[in-house]
């Protein structure tokens, strides 16, 4: 299906309702803010036609009334979230944010088609052009006007000819990871329904990261990804029915797993077909072939004081998520890659991650290998080859309870134009506990993707 052709309307950048106090003017990165590229998390909001404020009448808004509205109250939300409307500082090599109330980008656009038919595309590439920029691009500046190699947040709001609209939000990966977009978008949402304001939500702390993680004094190497194959997107559905028959196989083949999650049994099981698929395309001469997993943990109830803050008194804002690195080193054994072993495996490597794995093992290991002082003597081999998958999962993260006071979405989700590479997110269904899982993938593993995998997954899209 063709997706009809967006018409921008304006281009503004919305600055904080109240002025940066002086001593608020700079924010220090983190270490785990270092380790993020310049990047842009998608997140992609679908609304019905949205009613009145006054709820008593049954008229729908008018977009332009709406759009003032909603750029008010961002407006008013920037106050709160400040590092939001800065700019990175080129004179430190973007260690830091320059809190200078710049703005952030807001765009409005319209369409002539209807929610329904922007919903049920089955293009991923077409969700992009409801972001007000490629999260993934390159280029320099958007339309010669606004560069956002330094721009820290984007905003577009698309009114369909129906009435329906689209928020689509790119907050940059260097300064937020996705829990703080989810409190960002929370806060801007509940102020512009008129249920809460700055000085009533709860307080947001942008010190905590680098209290516990300080920064590198010197800037680590950020270089894009130049993909030299085809990558594409798969959508498939895990539906509770096909979760429960997962966690039963891994439980019968792995005594010693007791209740798997539905996020560990579903990467085993991804994994698991992405390993078999290696092993098959392996070339002569290739002795060994290490197989990883990465799985983003959300380290704010991990790590005691953070835990502490974040159930009390504030927020803790910023990138304090670390990645589980599940392994796998297959030879001629192939006994190992049984299912249910790597269930065990993929659980053991998220649950091991608590704060004495953080503090002295993870955090520790990456400094090291991020300043060049050594790395993993086994990764270094030429006789190993490295095969790495990274899962992200945004399951259990209140994406669908975004309410502007227009209703909740009908449809959440991350949006990217150009595929960002061999990568794999797990979000929540809307309506029950299943799951969806958005492969990125090459274009000749797809061709070769096996029928088992097929068969306790449906493919729609």
């Amino acid at each position: 299906m063709e997706a009809a052709k967006i018409e921008i309307i304006s281009r503004e950048l919305i600055k904080p309702s109240t002025p940066t106090p002086d001593e608020q003017k700079e924010l220090k990165f983190s270490f785990l803010d270092q380790l993020q590229g310049h990047a842009f998390m998608p997140l992609l909001l679908f609304y019905q036609p949205p009613q009145l404020f006054d709820s008593k009448d049954a008229k729908v808004v008018d977009p332009s009334e709406a759009t003032r509205h909603l750029k008010q109250s961002l407006s008013e939300s920037l106050t709160k979230f400040y590092p939001l409307a800065g700019r990175l500082n080129p004179d430190d090599h973007h260690l830091s944010v320059d809190c200078d109330d710049s703005g952030a980008l807001f765009m409005e656009a319209k369409v002539d088609s209807s929610l329904s038919e922007a919903v049920q595309n089955t293009s991923m590439e077409s969700f992009a052009q409801y972001l007000p920029f490629d999260p993934f691009s390159n280029q320099v500046n958007l339309l010669g006007a606004y560069p956002i190699d330094e721009i820290l947040l984007g905003v577009q709001i698309t009114w369909f000819g129906c009435g329906g609209s689209a928020i689509g939000v790119c907050l940059s990966h260097k300064v937020a990871d996705l829990m703080s977009l989810i409190t960002f978008m929370d806060s801007w949402a509940a102020i512009n329904r008129g249920d809460g304001s700055s000085s009533k939500s709860k307080p947001i702390n942008f010190d905590a990261g680098r209290h516990l993680f300080p920064a590198l004094e010197f800037p680590i190497p950020q270089n894009r990804a130049d993909w030299k194959e085809k990558y594409v997107y798969k959508k498939f559905l895990f539906n509770k029915e096909k979760i429960a028959e997962l966690k039963e196989l891994a439980i019968c083949a792995s005594s010693s797993l007791k209740d798997p999650t539905r996020v560990e049994v579903i990467s085993a099981f991804i994994w698991k077909h992405f390993i078999n698929m290696g092993r098959a395309q392996r070339q002569d001469g290739d002795n060994k072939t290490m197989f990883q997993m990465w799985n983003s943990m959300n380290l704010r109830t991990r790590i005691s004081n953070l835990a502490s803050s974040s159930l009390n008194d504030e927020f803790p804002f910023g990138n304090l998520s670390i990645v589980a690195t599940a392994s796998f080193i297959h030879d001629e054994d192939t006994k190992k890659t049984d299912y249910g072993n790597l269930v065990r495996i993929v659980s053991d490597s998220m649950r091991k991650v608590n704060e004495d794995y953080v503090f002295n093992c993870a955090v520790p290991s990456l400094k090291l290998s991020a300043a060049g002082v050594a790395g993993l003597e086994e990764m270094q081999k030429p006789t190993m080859k490295i095969s790495v998958r990274v899962i992200t999962s945004w399951c259990r993260f209140p994406i669908y309870e975004v309410d502007f006071g227009w209703g909740k979405p009908v449809s959440a989700g991350p949006a990217f134009g150009k595929p960002p590479g061999p990568v794999v997110l797990l979000l929540d269904t809307r309506c029950d506990d299943g799951i969806e899982a958005l492969i990125v993938m090459l274009e000749r593993e797809l061709a070769i993707l096996p029928n088992e995998f097929l068969s306790l997954a449906t493919n729609f899209f």
